[in-house]
């Protein structure tokens, strides 16, 4: 690894190796490493625009104002394939568009992830939290992963689409096969876009053959929806069914598993959102913004962008790297420590600009649902055993998290 040095045009050499500690196993490895937060320091004190040959070649971003610049100017740094090692998987709707045609779509969406939506979904969501709860707590302990992170997501996301409540066992296979085939980038892309395809291209002719209500079914108020005078194709409709799933389901299931954690290693949290339960909001952002589910996403430069003495050319990749601005000191105070109420909390777990992520109202009922009826359900929970966490390429998650209940 080589120190900042400034230059024109990409580099020849690297100024980092993204790929090295990529691997899972025990708690520490992978994004959250101790090895890989010092690199992150590294990277913003000394090469904040950094190059590597990593995946053909890329630049990354980990100074907090550089990252919510870039996210924000969606001109300079376009949207398209939004995962540097999955280059081929774009096509995705809203997430792979830029303005104005972006906007259209959002506005088609964002009514179902509006307050009042929310707010008729929570009681469905706290359900799904109870019944996933209650035999880790009547068992004592369990792993959360498999029995609660993973299952609840999922059927929030079943409700969300109003799919059949049975659809969430496939989706949580599905997410385990990935698991097994250790999110090979070469194999992931293609299987999320084949196999949440196939499901949602049966829903959507489904939908056409009896179409639900708009103003609450999303899939069926999108099919109604024109955009330039056309209605929308059956295809389009499914790339946005896919997108929902795939983002809003291993994210939700990693920031869950993430909060467990924090909770089970730190008994004075505990104790301190139980008593003020209050405080869950504001614990739920500080977790996202320490535990950053989704690290990094890519842009394009649509041309010549100078910053910090470096030239990012047209058409060069760019990381965007939420995790390490997240832990930018000259954006937070100290920012390594897990202050759960930490105002102003201004994180980018969930994006920034035009892009910022549809799914964070329903992320954040799941998380802070879930927070309350644990905290209130139980004396004390710890560890049981070692965790483990995702060797994705993309995420930062569990695969599994063994967890101890003591209830009254």
């Amino acid at each position: 690894m080589t120190d900042f040095d400034s230059h024109s045009g990409s580099p020849s050499v690297s100024d980092w190796f993204p790929e090295e500690d990529r691997g899972g196993g025990a708690r520490g490895s992978g994004s959250r490493s101790a090895q890989r937060l010092a690199e992150y320091q590294r990277l913003r004190e000394r090469c904040p625009v950094a190059w590597t040959e990593d995946n053909g070649g890329y630049w990354t971003l980990t100074r907090y104002d550089d990252v919510r610049d870039a996210a924000r100017r969606p001109a300079d740094f376009a949207s398209g394939a939004p995962f540097i090692a999955m280059p081929e998987f774009g096509s995705q709707i809203p997430i792979s568009l830029n303005p104005p045609e972006h906007a259209t779509y959002r506005r088609l969406l964002n009514r179902y992830f509006s307050a009042p939506a929310m707010a008729r979904l929570e009681p469905t969501i706290r359900g799904f939290v109870v019944e996933h709860l209650e035999p880790l707590l009547e068992a004592g302990e369990g792993d959360a992963i498999t029995a609660f992170c993973q299952p609840v997501p999922a059927r929030a996301l079943s409700a969300l689409l109003n799919l059949p409540d049975s659809a969430y066992t496939e989706l949580v296979e599905e997410i385990a096969g990935f698991e097994r085939m250790g999110w090979d980038p070469n194999k992931v892309g293609a299987v999320i876009a084949q196999v949440f395809g196939a499901h949602i291209a049966r829903v959507v002719a489904e939908r056409r053959a009896r179409p639900l209500d708009p103003e609450s079914d999303l899939i069926s108020g999108v099919m109604a929806a024109e955009v330039d005078g056309r209605p929308l194709s059956d295809d389009t409709v499914t790339q946005i069914g896919v997108q929902l799933i795939a983002a809003g389901h291993a994210t939700t299931a990693d920031s869950l598993g993430a909060a467990l954690y924090r909770l089970a290693t730190n008994p004075d949290i505990q104790m301190t959102l139980r008593r003020f339960p209050e405080r869950i909001p504001s614990a739920v952002e500080e977790f996202l913004r320490i535990e950053t589910p989704l690290p990094e996403l890519a842009r394009t430069a649509t041309q010549d962008v100078e910053l910090h003495g470096r030239t990012i050319r047209a058409g060069d990749r760019v990381a965007l790297n939420y995790g390490a601005a997240n832990r930018d000191p000259e954006a937070f105070e100290h920012p390594s420590a897990c202050i759960i109420d930490r105002s102003p909390n201004d994180h980018l777990a969930f994006g920034s600009g035009v892009h910022k992520c549809l799914g964070a109202p329903l992320a954040r009922l799941e998380l802070r649902v879930a927070l309350e009826e644990i905290l209130a359900r139980t004396a004390e929970i710890d560890l049981a055993g070692p965790g483990t966490v995702t060797t994705g390429i993309m995420l930062s998650g569990f695969t599994g998290l063994p967890l101890r209940f003591r209830t009254r």
